[in-house]
């Protein structure tokens, strides 16, 4: 909130909510924060322990029950990457933003990733754009295959782009890998296995190579 300049008064949208406790520490600094979340128990549970806080049941994907400019900001918390059409989350947190409102991201990214695996994701997401439509499409909520995210995680720069294309402003991209780390030593046992906990569609295995996968930090703007 510090970064991107969100404070006392500021509502707040957090997609991907869980169980409510990054909008109780928002409310219990005088902020307006609500929450969706698309898991009818952690729905429930949000509502049960934060009673006063707003948590509807939902998808990042479609925020159609919000107005748009209606949020100074919006919080995605290690649930972007989970989302099936990411672009299409980034495209409806913009839209119920404000002018000028901050969108913040915090997830999973591939720290060195091979260029040519970069290019060749790419390559894939704009075939896969272009293929016609077929019947049952619509029913099929598989993840959906996009240039910026592979395995579960994020590549930074294409990230960067869609974000831009969407119409953000990228006003800061921190690495929160001993974050990470040390989130990772407090789950105990193996760490890659906390990871999947975290991200159960997380692969950490690439062509062969194993991954470095790191946390980031993430504040964007929406233009004035």
């Amino acid at each position: 909130m510090e970064l991107a300049g969100l404070g006392e008064g500021a509502r707040i949208l957090d997609v991907g909510c869980g169980e409510g406790e990054t909008l109780d520490y928002l409310g219990r600094r005088g902020m307006k924060a609500e929450g969706i979340e698309i898991n009818l128990a952690k729905v429930s549970a949000a509502r049960e322990r934060f009673p006063g806080i707003p948590v509807k049941f939902g998808d990042g994907e479609f925020l159609d029950d919000y107005l748009s400019f209606t949020f100074d900001g919006v919080l995605m918390e290690h649930s972007l990457s989970q989302i099936n059409m990411p672009d299409e989350a980034l495209h409806e947190a913009y839209c119920v933003m404000k002018k000028g409102g901050k969108l913040i991201i915090t997830d999973l990214y591939e720290i060195d990733p091979d260029p040519e695996q970069v290019r060749a994701v790419g390559m894939e997401a704009d075939r896969v754009s272009r293929l016609p439509h077929q019947e049952g499409d619509c029913e099929d909520r598989g993840m959906k295959y996009v240039s910026f995210r592979f395995g579960g995680a994020f590549f930074r720069e294409p990230l960067i782009r869609q974000l831009e294309e969407t119409g953000f402003s990228v006003i800061a991209f921190e690495d929160r890998t001993a974050d990470l780390e040390e989130y990772l030593a407090g789950a105990g046992g193996d760490g890659e296995t906390a990871l999947k906990e975290l991200n159960p569609g997380l692969e950490m295995d690439a062509g062969g190579k194993k991954r470095r996968i790191g946390s980031f930090l993430l504040a964007a703007a929406k233009p004035l």
